[in-house]
């Protein structure tokens, strides 16, 4: 029931002038509650406190999706025309390998069952990486050698959320970004127990340590596994370490002593989805070998436009909303068959099926 509202939610039509159905909005909390804590039903108008942050988070990941170009037709032949896919796949077949094989394409083509519309649209996500090497350049009527170069490169790439329509892919990239704030503000509020635990586990051990050394006890080997031991060596240490270690979970505990804390963390969350998930339009350009240069300085090269998703302060996803004919997909693999021929080829026994 939930789902069906947030699909109704992240619809074409939502999000005019920042507001929303209630029964819409209460959906997306009931979501973000069970997706973090369900206890925090209990604290005190838990729905109000969050319903402002949750209306902020839709209209920030509604934008966000929004913002993404009109899809990029991937067919394989365009890969010759396009200098985006020729940089960011080997070559024809390579491309064609991505979009036709793919767990969340397997899933849709088992849920098609009257078969796949004629084009298909998705996102397309890469992990872009430079590597920096010496190389050879050409400069003026010159070859010079041991040129510093750097080498783009695109891998781990993925199609995500294929569909029948771009305001069906548009609309899942709306609810799987809300989904990535609710696991953001879950992250957070189990880094804080995690720490926790951490800080009391050392606590623990630092007792029963201080317990062997007050009792005259071999600790010869505890270096080995701790390496704080060896500075921990009196009583006097290790109550200077105990009192700092209080000291760290006091704080911890003052800042997540109660639900109503929780439901703050979750909402401080949503109110800046932006520090969590942001698009960034990034300008490569690139010549023929995927080696950047500096615009206009080469023919052959083209300064390519992309959009990167960044989750967190550290990574970052190419992204290039998609449409491909579905006509162009390879069949899927039946890897039982393939398992066959490896093991025994043409003429052999075969595996069957029980």
């Amino acid at each position: 029931m939930v789902f069906r509202l947030l699909q109704s939610l992240f619809s074409e039509a939502s999000g005019q002038s920042g507001k929303f159905d209630p029964p819409l909005v209460r959906a997306a909390i009931e979501r973000v509650v069970e997706g973090t804590d369900p206890r925090l039903r209990m604290a005190g108008q838990y729905r109000k406190k969050l319903w402002e942050p949750v209306e902020h988070a839709i209209e920030y990941v509604i934008g966000l999706a929004d913002a993404l170009p009109p899809p990029t037709e991937i067919a394989g032949r365009r890969f010759t025309s396009d200098p985006r896919l020729r940089a960011l796949f080997a070559s024809s077949q390579h491309l064609q390998e991505i979009l036709s094989f793919g767990q969340e394409l397997h899933q849709y083509r088992k849920r098609v069952s009257r078969g796949l519309p004629v084009d298909l649209y998705a996102l397309l996500r890469a992990e872009r990486t430079e590597k920096t090497a010496l190389g050879v350049a050409l400069e003026g009527n010159m070859i010079r050698r041991d040129v510093a170069q750097i080498t783009v490169n695109f891998h781990n790439h993925h199609v995500a959320f294929p569909a029948g329509s771009e305001t069906k892919t548009r609309r899942e990239i709306k609810r799987r970004s809300f989904d990535y704030l609710i696991e953001t503000a879950l992250k957070r509020l189990t880094s804080t127990r995690a720490q926790k635990q951490r800080l009391e586990q050392q606590q623990r051990l630092l007792l029963q340590r201080k317990t062997k050394l007050l009792k005259g006890l071999n600790i010869a080997l505890e270096p080995l596994s701790d390496p704080q031991a060896a500075t921990l060596s009196t009583p006097a240490a290790i109550d200077r370490r105990l009192r700092d270690i209080e000291t760290e979970l006091g704080r911890l505990r003052a800042d997540s002593a109660t639900l109503d804390d929780h439901l703050a963390k979750v909402a401080a969350t949503l109110r800046e989805p932006e520090k969590c998930l942001r698009l960034d339009r990034v300008s490569i350009t690139l010549d023929h070998m995927n080696i950047r240069v500096e615009k206009g300085a080469f023919d052959n090269a083209n300064t390519l436009t992309f959009d990167d998703i960044l989750l967190g302060k550290k990574r970052r996803i190419t992204t290039l909303l998609i449409r491909f004919p579905s006509g162009e997909l390879l069949p899927e693999r039946d890897f039982f068959e393939e398992a066959n021929r490896m093991l025994y080829g043409g003429g052999q026994p075969r595996l069957t099926t029980i």
